[in-house]
């Protein structure tokens, strides 16, 4: 998980200084772009009925803000990476309680764009999600209490969805739409079979930089 969230960090330093992430035969190419990301999440957790019969539940409201970093070698293809903060977990329909989880996220995406609309460009989106549990608690009427360590703190899937971008005089605004399916049993117990795993969708919005026009060398060029 360290070597994740080392990633994109790397990734900026190395590239960060350049108005260019690569060259081919002497021409710069690509770009990078930078933002912030908020938004709020909807999660359930699959098969928890099951594991506990009788008991019901629906979607819980939750939140997500972070940082975006988009690393694009064409137009219409680019790799972007985040780091988030994010509230997942379930609620239950019978009492006022559920299952309330803080997570920090590094989601790892391949995007493809295309224009329409006008200068609206829309995109699809898809990758891997890999999340560490940062907090996580049961809540009911009585009050709170600690998840025991039969909840597993790492969750990883797949992520994916669509968005439209707009851009704008300083930046580039979004509004984006993704699904994240979990792949991880959450509740680590041996001894039962039923797997439970994370199910969320995201609504978000956007506003991106390009960084190498907010880089100090470029600033003063562009008032030259």
């Amino acid at each position: 998980m360290r070597k994740i969230i080392l990633l994109p960090i790397f990734l900026l330093i190395v590239v960060g200084t350049n108005a260019q992430i690569f060259t081919v035969f002497g021409q710069g190419v690509g770009y990078i772009y930078v933002g912030p990301k908020a938004g709020a999440t909807f999660s359930t957790i699959s098969n928890y009925s099951d594991m506990f019969p009788g008991v019901k539940t629906a979607n819980r409201v939750g939140y997500q803000f972070g940082g975006v970093a988009e690393f694009g070698f064409t137009e219409k293809f680019s790799i972007q990476t985040e780091l988030l903060f994010y509230s997942r977990g379930m609620k239950f329909t019978d009492v006022d309680g559920g299952i309330k989880m803080n997570y920090i996220g590094i989601p790892i995406l391949a995007k493809y764009a295309f224009k329409a609309f006008g200068l609206t460009k829309i995109y699809a989106i898809a990758g891997t999600f890999n999340d560490v549990r940062t907090k996580g608690e049961w809540y009911d009427p009585a009050g709170t209490s600690e998840l025991g360590s039969g909840f597993r703190k790492y969750d990883w899937g797949f992520s994916f969805g669509c968005g439209a971008e707009y851009p704008t005089d300083y930046g580039i605004f979004g509004l984006d739409l993704r699904y994240n399916l979990g792949l991880t049993d959450l509740h680590d117990d041996a001894g039962d079979n039923t797997k439970t795993k994370s199910r969320s969708f995201g609504v978000a919005l956007t506003y991106k930089y390009d960084l190498t026009k907010l880089l100090p060398k470029n600033r003063k060029k562009e008032k030259q």
